[in-house]
């Protein structure tokens, strides 16, 4: 009887211990807890601020663009009087602002050799290409030339340009670009809505070809980020 008298007097001295110290665990825990939303709070606010304030100052990043694929054929059939060649593109279009949203209202593209325009396509956009905070969209577009000279509202190609492409057609890999007229507005929040042109510059992009048989595409799998100058107008 002593004893269970004892044991129970232990019991409830630690009870006693155990329900003083909870309430200062729980309090350690939860500073603990509120140091760590602030340093989050704190590493946010010094990685993100620079861009914020840009953005609210009138000047959003320019959308990133990569290309994608790049193929050509019938190069096989190049030469002064007969040419029937055709290239496609494939791009993605992002849009890296957090707040800012990029509308895409006419996209042209040109495919060029040794910095000379081979060819020229306008995308058809029925309605305005919507690029919300951080979103991303994929665009093509093709090039077909039929005549080097006369060829409806295609560039004419100079003489020295066809000789270097045809002298070119034996090798493995052959070199093109690719440039983008692009023109839209960009909206920041409710107050900023201007209207901006962009310059996409996709340079040195290396086409293996198929030997004697005039088709080619991208060597590089990976996607390759290019250049977007942006303007305002």
């Amino acid at each position: 009887m002593e004893y269970s008298l004892l044991l129970r007097k232990h019991n409830v001295k630690d009870y006693y211990h155990s329900t003083k110290e909870s309430p200062y665990i729980v309090l350690m825990a939860e500073l603990a807890g509120l140091l760590m939303f602030l340093l989050l709070c704190t590493i946010l606010v010094f990685t993100c601020t620079p861009s914020i304030l840009i953005e609210l100052s009138g000047k959003p990043k320019p959308p990133m663009v990569e290309i994608l694929g790049l193929s050509v054929s019938g190069l096989n059939n190049v030469s002064y009087k007969n040419v029937s060649s055709k290239w496609g593109v494939e791009l993605a279009a992002k849009n890296p602002n957090i707040f800012s949203t990029l509308y895409l209202d006419h996209i042209e593209g040109m495919v060029l050799f040794k910095d000379e325009v081979l060819g020229v396509s306008s995308v058809k956009i029925n309605k305005p290409i919507v690029l919300g905070p951080r979103e991303h969209k994929f665009v093509s577009f093709k090039v077909w030339r039929k005549d080097w000279n006369i060829d409806g509202d295609q560039p004419s190609v100079k003489d020295w340009v066809v000789d270097n492409l045809v002298m070119e057609q034996s090798r493995n890999n052959i070199n093109f670009s690719v440039q983008m007229g692009v023109w839209g507005q960009i909206k920041s929040g409710w107050w900023l809505r201007k209207s901006v042109i962009m310059n996409p510059r996709c340079m040195d992009l290396s086409i293996n070809l198929v030997k004697n048989r005039g088709f080619g595409m991208l060597l590089n799998k990976k996607p390759i980020r290019c250049y977007v100058p942006m303007l305002d107008r």
